[in-house]
């Protein structure tokens, strides 16, 4: 019977983070709507409906001016509908496509730009609130060179030659980017401390990538994906030289500490020599990086240093995306990398768990994600509609309307299989 109320609380407490996942959805699109409507309004346009949602009315309502207020079935979206945008009314001057083009612009623009607003004041309450994730200082390994041993256990990484680390999953793209030797300013017990002359270098991993046999520690089963640390004290981790290592072992037995996937590190006494030698075949893999351990955690700054931090960050998290969408072309990234409306919404449903604080943080991405897809010059979004009046504007004269529309009906087509096709990927 417990487990019957523990299974139920599960599964409605699983229900009620889906929906605030949708709700939170709902948010992010009504903010990208009031945006275009914000500006329509302000700049003389006519409106003619603002909804929230797809599909049929559940609730409309009609104001003084003869807009439709309204929402509707299905939670897939919204608009703004303004007179006459999608057709020429050469004979009404409240048609959307009879205003200036820098009107225009100026609409279509400010749905993205109120995303981006939003996302910003996001961050300033989740940071100043509930603190950010930094990437901090787990553990400084043996074999890191002499000049890095300066860094200490939860030293917060603040910075790379001055330029701040504002994303913490950024730190190893900033890293590439610097000389060989290079300063470092970290928090130190809420002081900042620069730290000169750190080195990166390159590492060699063993990873195991055999193993036969049951080998236990700890209730941690020896397996595949396992990094070997070291060896009767001899650090193998970063060097690379596990086979010299095992060759030259001339006792039957050993110590043997390995590292798992997750970063915990495991203590196998008394393994057999033979076992290293026999049983297990490594394949060593490189990186490049400081020979630390990484870990995160939540720092609250101060108000002053939030307020600071809130735009340089969010352009930080459009540039992430921006990479994100070329690595998408190039290959570098693939499509089981990235999520689809299912995935963002059951991650989504995820953080909802986890507080306020992790919410508003991922509302701010959201917002900025919406805020860059929707510049995007693609077929169906505000970009291309942007990129459809500055064409108008050079040449004095439009697009054919219906090849707009059927470019832009194409496009959805093309943009719905695509993001249902990075779901289906994830199953």
């Amino acid at each position: 019977m417990l487990n019957f109320i523990a299974d139920a609380a599960s599964f409605f407490s699983g229900v009620l983070y889906v929906l605030i996942a949708f709700v939170i959805f709902m948010v992010m699109i009504m903010i990208h709507e009031l945006g275009h409507y914000t500006a329509g309004k302000l700049l003389k346009f006519k409106i003619n409906e603002f909804a929230i949602g797809m599909g049929p009315k559940i609730f409309s309502k009609t104001n003084a001016k003869g807009e439709v207020v309204s929402l509707r079935a299905l939670p897939l979206g919204g608009f703004c509908a303004f007179e006459g945008e999608s057709e020429d009314e050469p004979n009404n001057p409240q048609s959307f496509n009879n205003q200036k083009p820098w009107k225009r612009l100026i609409v279509l623009f400010s749905g993205a730009f109120f995303n981006f607003i939003s996302a910003i004041l996001f961050v300033v309450i989740a940071f100043s609130c509930f603190g950010d994730t930094v990437i901090t200082v787990y553990e400084v390994q043996a074999y890191a060179p002499t000049a890095n041993q300066q860094l200490q256990k939860d030293d917060i990484l603040y910075s790379i030659n001055g330029k701040k680390i504002y994303i913490a999953g950024d730190f190893q793209y900033y890293l590439g980017s610097v000389d060989d030797t290079f300063e470092m300013t970290v928090i130190r017990n809420g002081k900042y401390v620069t730290l000169k002359g750190l080195q990166k270098a390159t590492f060699v991993n063993s990873v195991i990538a055999t193993v036969n046999g049951n080998y236990v520690s700890d209730q941690h089963t020896l397996k595949c994906g396992d990094t070997i640390y070291s060896i009767n004290g001899i650090c193998v981790e970063g060097s690379g030289n596990y086979k010299e290592v095992v060759d030259s072992i001339t006792v039957d037995t050993v110590d043997l500490v390995i590292t798992s996937e997750d970063g915990a590190e495991y203590v196998y006494k008394d393994m057999p020599v033979s076992v290293l030698r026999n049983d297990i075949t490594v394949r060593e893999t490189s990186y490049t990086g400081l020979g630390i351990k990484n870990s995160y955690q939540k720092y609250r700054y101060s108000f002053g240093e939030s307020l600071a931090r809130c735009v340089p960050y969010c352009f930080e998290v459009a540039w992430l995306v921006l990479r994100t969408l070329g690595g998408l072309l190039t290959g570098v990234v693939g499509l089981d990398q990235v999520s689809g409306p299912i995935g963002t919404l059951s991650v989504t449903s995820q953080v909802v768990a986890t507080g306020f604080g992790n919410i508003l943080s991922l509302m701010a991405m959201i917002s900025v994600n919406l805020a860059v897809f929707n510049l995007l010059p693609v077929p169906a979004l505000d970009g291309c509609q942007m990129l459809f009046v500055v064409i108008e504007w050079i040449a004095r004269r439009p697009i054919n309307r219906k090849v707009q529309a059927y470019i832009n009906g194409i496009g959805l087509i093309v943009l719905i299989i695509f993001v249902v096709l990075i779901d289906i990927l994830k199953l």
